[in-house]
């Protein structure tokens, strides 16, 4: 396998120095570690320098649990970054640039930089401003620690969660949709609960759809309120597919039964004529005409029932936005537990068979069907 040039300098930094000298305190390891360490550190060096990345992360990372070293978590981000395992890649790089020791070279500083570049150039970066101190937050599945947070969190591209809650507060599960190579500020203020009238209501985790681009502070009760509205743009959008759909289908059925109509008095014709097909005495071309109107009606019925399958498709769509946005509106518990419920999707299937036929493989039949996850 071909390494990178900033794989081969991150190696031979391995062979010049396979564990450089800790701080005082990390001295302190026993013998019996430091050569398993050592040892750790040699073998994974190895399996880097075969190309088996797999086994060589195995190795560094257990090197890298014993014993804490810039070296060590550099190539073991290496090893992560040459898999695309970019989030891991990113955390180690970090870590091993912090604390860099003094001895290092401006090449070792350069190769940790770089590698430190790739990885951050395919996740997103999260700068969390959490209220109040002490409390819990984990984005994702990750624990992150407790509020306030200083260093930014790496996130692989897409939606991520971050749930934040502490005793006597009311708890925030925030949705944030995140694109590679870009940094964003969130800002979470969890709201003290109130023993008296709000309580009942502040029983549920409070729950932000994270669709807005812009981040804002989520605080008090009129916040809450305001959540409770889902926006019914979805549904005027699928209404609109739905009735294009229709209409296409209409305008198809239409055209596709004035084709058929001058077909059949094309056949008529020709059957006057003598037929066509074997000792048929009609003009070849006319013959040929009949089956190309024949084929030309096929195609217009199948795009037809295909634009009535999306149509009904998305008034089935449309019919669930408006039944979730108006449900919503009733109270605000009711919009914080909506908005846990699963996401869905259905995609039409249309499965057409022919039967095969001199005049061009006309629509035996058709099997509709829907697909979708929940």
């Amino acid at each position: 396998m071909r390494r990178s040039p900033l794989s081969s300098l991150l190696l031979s930094l391995v062979v010049a120095a396979p564990l450089m000298t800790a701080p005082p305190a990390r001295a302190q390891t026993s013998a019996t570690e430091t050569a398993k360490v050592t040892q750790l550190f040699k073998n994974g060096k190895a399996a880097f320098g075969k190309g088996d990345m797999a086994e060589a992360e195995r190795l560094f990372a257990e090197a890298f649990a014993l014993r804490k070293s810039s070296d060590i978590a550099a190539n073991l981000g290496q090893a992560e970054l040459e898999q695309q395992k970019y989030r891991a890649a990113a955390e180690h790089f970090q870590w091993a640039l912090a604390n860099l020791l003094p001895s290092a070279s401006d090449a070792q500083r350069r190769a940790v930089e770089t590698g430190l570049a790739k990885s951050r150039a395919e996740v997103a970066t999260l700068r969390l401003d959490i209220k109040p101190e002490g409390a819990d937050v984990l984005v994702g599945e990750l624990n992150v620690g407790r509020a306030p947070i200083a260093s930014g969190v790496y996130v692989d591209p897409g939606e991520v969660i971050v749930a934040v809650k502490r005793e006597g507060f009311i708890a925030i599960d925030k949705r944030v949709m995140v694109a590679k190579g870009t940094e964003q500020a969130v800002e979470i203020t969890l709201v003290p609960k109130d023993d008296s009238a709000t309580s009942a209501a502040a029983a549920p985790a409070r729950v932000d759809s994270g669709l807005k681009t812009d981040v804002t502070t989520t605080t008090g009760a009129d916040s809450l309120a305001g959540t409770s509205r889902k926006s019914l743009v979805p549904a005027y959008v699928a209404t609109g597919v739905a009735v294009a759909g229709g209409v296409t289908g209409l305008v198809l059925l239409l055209s596709a039964n004035s084709k058929s109509n001058e077909a059949d008095d094309i056949r008529d014709d020709l059957q006057t004529q003598g037929g066509c097909g074997d000792g048929g005495t009609a003009p070849a071309s006319s013959c040929a005409d009949l089956v190309d109107r024949r084929k030309s009606i096929d195609t217009t019925r199948n795009i037809e029932i295909g634009a009535f399958v999306v149509g009904g498709v998305a008034a089935l769509v449309a019919g669930y936005f408006y039944w979730d946005a108006l449900s919503h509106r009733s109270s605000v518990d009711r919009a914080a537990s909506a908005r846990l419920a699963p996401r869905f999707a259905i995609t039409p299937k249309v499965d057409l068979s022919r039967a095969a036929s001199h005049e061009g493989g006309a629509l035996q039949s058709v099997k509709l069907g829907l697909s979708g996850t929940f």
